[in-house]
């Protein structure tokens, strides 16, 4: 195991990572073909460090490929009752945010493995 280091908006977030877990995401790309940023890049590590509701919500809508797939789509893809609808939330008065409702679940470790290896299959098809 080593550490990497990403910046997460004003925060640096330093994660327990795998020399698989570096690879996976030097295979990643945005949109447009080119390497995710560190801040993508974090919001996964920390995510496959600690798969968790709050690490998922941060994490599902990053773009892992050059067609445009979110991980959350990847799953859906390769999962047919992975969740259609995300977690529920609103503002108090103070604008905290409040969490009306969860996800009904997240993917697991096996799962996300599955999702990845259809978003880097299909970014090779692409």
């Amino acid at each position: 195991m080593s550490e990497c280091r990403w910046q997460l908006g004003r925060y640096f977030v330093l994660v327990a990572t795998s020399p698989f877990v570096i690879n996976v995401l030097d295979q990643f790309t945005d949109a447009l073909g080119a390497p995710l940023r560190d801040f993508s890049r974090g919001r996964l590590a920390v995510l496959f460090a600690d798969p968790r509701p709050s690490t998922w919500e941060d994490a599902h809508g990053v773009v892992i490929n050059a067609q445009g797939l979110t991980l959350w789509q990847a799953w859906i893809a390769v999962d047919p009752i992975a969740p259609r609808t995300g977690r529920h939330v609103t503002l108090d008065p103070c604008d905290h945010v409040i969490v009306l409702r969860e996800w009904d679940r997240i993917p697991d470790e096996a799962m996300l493995a599955r999702a990845i290896a259809f978003a880097l299959h299909r970014n090779d098809a692409g």
